[in-house]
């Protein structure tokens, strides 16, 4: 195995563990809001009346309001930041 093999699959490890850390903190923070929500752990989905409908995805911590068709990005600190000003 070459040097760029092994490179490529520690970049990819530590992207894994990047990710099931932004995972496991933003269900955290979403979850202690208080704020309501469905879905699965993949994406929680938004729908409250008087607010933009949006689907948050905690492994990457961006948010997508679909009828927009806008992305964010910032973790589950700024979209409650965002979703508070709504």
């Amino acid at each position: 195995m070459g040097d760029s093999a092994i490179i490529y699959k520690a970049m990819k490890k530590n992207k894994k563990e990047r990710h099931k850390n932004w995972l496991k903190e933003n269900r955290q923070i979403i979850r202690d809001s208080g704020i309501p929500y469905s879905g699965t752990d993949l994406a929680y989905l938004f729908r409250e009346d008087g607010k933009p409908v949006v689907d948050f995805y905690p492994s990457t911590g961006r948010w997508r309001v679909p009828h927009d068709n806008k992305t964010y990005k910032g973790g589950a600190k700024s979209f409650l930041k965002w979703y508070e000003k709504q």
